[in-house]
């Protein structure tokens, strides 16, 4: 159906509820937006059909369901809530930290999450190990939901631009506006963002310099009632082809290794990571007969010990983000070496 300026109400007596396209939800298409703003309470379907049916008004006319929306513009819908539940609340300006609201009175205080950077479009979370970057049916608790939690009633609730495996801590980026939630997605899939990684292994490495891993990984499909964190979900293929293709759907995996302490049984690694694909430093390191300690998929869990992988910088264009470990006992990290690498990395 195309566009047109009909503002006749989609039925005699209807009122639309107004809602007004904030600057940091500018460029979602109006089912994303409508879809956000109602927070899931009305199914996809109900909303495709309102849209289609002209029951939704831009600016007084009928669009698309992918029509970007502009800052400023008015969308109507029908009353599928309450007045005042479609409309997020603004941010108390008496708060110290500007763009974040306060929690509405009398519900529970947000589970703890610490930041470590935020500016007017991204904020930069310190991911603990053993918390999901996203909830799941087996983890109910996530990064995403308490960032939901912390900036609730925000003009758009920050949503995460990558991921970390549950147990990775590190830094993990979430962006506060649309724009900047592309803008983040494009950096990450041209290889914009510089990623770097410290990871403690079985075994002494038997390299001494820097070293370029390359493998063609697969991943497996799971069988109904398969728990994935309870199986190896990546494989490497037995023959990488041209172009990163081997005889299955496996992908191309890069990334370089450099060898920074040694112990008895164990070598600190960094791992610069080139391509980003699933499991993929667990992996490659797994092959070459130096899982991650305390890895339960790829190597060998280590009672009471996490697995000793850490998101330790992440560069983009203009800003550096550092972030040391919260590694103790016999895998904490020398001072002077974290000064180091603070100043290669430009952080």
């Amino acid at each position: 159906m195309p566009d047109d300026a009909d503002s006749r109400p989609s039925a005699p007596g209807q009122r639309l509820l107004p809602l007004i396209v904030s600057p940091e939800e500018a460029g979602q298409k109006l089912l994303q937006f409508l879809t956000r703003r109602l927070t899931g309470a009305v199914p996809g379907s109900a909303l495709l059909k309102a849209i289609r049916t002209g029951q939704v008004r831009v600016d007084g006319g009928r669009k698309q369901p992918f029509f970007r929306l502009a800052a400023g513009q008015e969308v109507r819908v029908p009353p599928f809530l309450k007045p005042g539940q479609t409309q997020p609340e603004q941010a108390n300006p008496g708060r110290d930290e500007p763009g974040r609201a306060a929690p509405a009175q009398g519900a529970p205080a947000p589970l703890p999450l610490s930041i470590l950077y935020e500016d007017n479009g991204l904020v930069a979370v310190a991911k603990p190990a053993g918390l999901c970057a996203h909830a799941g049916t087996r983890h109910p608790d996530s990064v995403a939901d308490r960032l939901k939690a912390l900036y609730a009633g925000a003009p758009f609730l920050p949503v995460l631009a990558h991921r970390l495996d549950k147990d990775t801590s590190g830094i993990l980026l979430a962006a506060k506006s649309y724009a900047e939630l592309r803008r983040l997605g494009d950096l990450f899939a041209s290889g914009g963002v510089s990623k770097t990684y410290l990871a403690w292994v079985d075994g002494s490495w038997p390299g001494r310099g820097a070293e370029l891993l390359e493998d063609t990984l697969e991943r497996l499909e799971l069988a109904t009632g398969e728990v994935a964190g309870r199986k190896k979900i990546v494989r490497a293929e037995a023959s990488p082809a041209p172009g990163g293709k081997g005889g299955g759907q496996g992908k191309l995996a890069r990334c370089e290794v450099t060898p920074l302490l040694r112990k008895r049984a164990a070598t600190l690694m960094q791992v610069r990571l080139l391509t980003g694909r699933t499991h993929q430093i667990r992996v490659q390191l797994s092959l070459r007969g130096h899982p991650i300690i305390s890895d339960a998929v790829y190597g060998r869990k280590v009672r009471g010990l996490t697995m000793l992988l850490h998101a330790l910088c992440l560069r983009l264009p203009g800003r550096a983000l550092f972030l040391a470990p919260a590694w103790s006992g016999p895998f904490a990290l020398p001072e002077t070496l974290l000064d180091r690498l603070r100043e290669e990395l430009g952080a």
